[in-house]
């Protein structure tokens, strides 16, 4: 059985308003999304490990997001992402 992804989104002053851009057509494609806001990175980390999420999506500004997987075997694991290379659902 494929785990439902449930992804935490938050930003920096910068990167809010492409977060809830990306992350109001990710719910509306009927992924389980998360807004927290402004924080930071160890902290949304340890907050999506206690809301069981599968990712956080951390967007730094309005290009560049980091994009860590809490559901990965290994452990898990963060990339840096351009948001224009984001899957966005039609």
């Amino acid at each position: 059985m494929t785990q439902r992804i449930k992804a935490l989104f938050a930003w920096t002053a910068q990167g809010e308003e492409s977060a809830r851009l990306i992350g109001d057509r990710y719910s509306e494609a009927g992924l389980a999304v998360t807004f927290h806001g402004e924080a930071e990175k160890d902290e949304l980390i340890c907050l999506g490990e206690k809301q069981n999420m599968t990712h956080v999506l951390y967007f730094l500004d309005h290009e560049k997001l980091l994009l860590v997987s809490l559901a990965d075997e290994m452990g898990g694991f963060t990339v840096e992402v351009l948001v224009k290379d984001l899957i966005l659902p039609c």
